[in-house]
């Protein structure tokens, strides 16, 4: 490489290998390939031609690889989904607010009954806070 111009410049297997961190048996694969440029009469390689479209090829691999990913991401979140669906269907799943509606009636009940007991005022009381309480610690449990 005895060129001033870089799109003049050549080199052989070895020199492009060492630009690109590759073998010059992997150069010359790639060559074969037409993944890289094919060398002259000489064996030369042009540097920036080759070392561009080396770049190029794993811009590529880079952005099939991203594809692939999220064809992946996408893949496992609609399998979640199916799951969770079937799960709700066998009846191992329900919705928080069909919990929630069911829990408030029965803790209402539960007040009603307190409230026209014959309990005093202060044992009414406590028993009404403590349903307040383990309502909260049940709604906690389910986040």
């Amino acid at each position: 490489m005895k060129t001033e111009n870089l799109n003049e410049a050549k080199g052989n297997a070895e020199t492009i290998a060492k630009f690109i961190g590759l073998t010059a048996r992997r150069v010359a694969q790639l060559a074969q390939e037409n993944r890289l440029p094919s060398p002259d009469a000489a064996g030369l390689y042009p540097l920036a031609a080759t070392v561009a479209q080396y770049c190029e090829n794993l811009r590529a691999r880079a952005d099939v690889a991203t594809i692939t990913s999220a064809k992946r991401r996408k893949l496992e979140a609609q399998a979640g989904l199916s799951e969770m669906q079937l799960a709700q269907k066998r009846g191992e799943l329900v919705e928080v607010k069909n919990v929630e509606l069911v829990w408030s009636s029965h803790v209402i009940a539960a007040r009603q009954v307190i409230e026209q007991s014959a309990l005093t005022r202060q044992e009414k009381e406590r028993l009404c806070n403590e349903l307040a309480v383990l309502k909260i610690e049940e709604y906690l449990k389910g986040q």
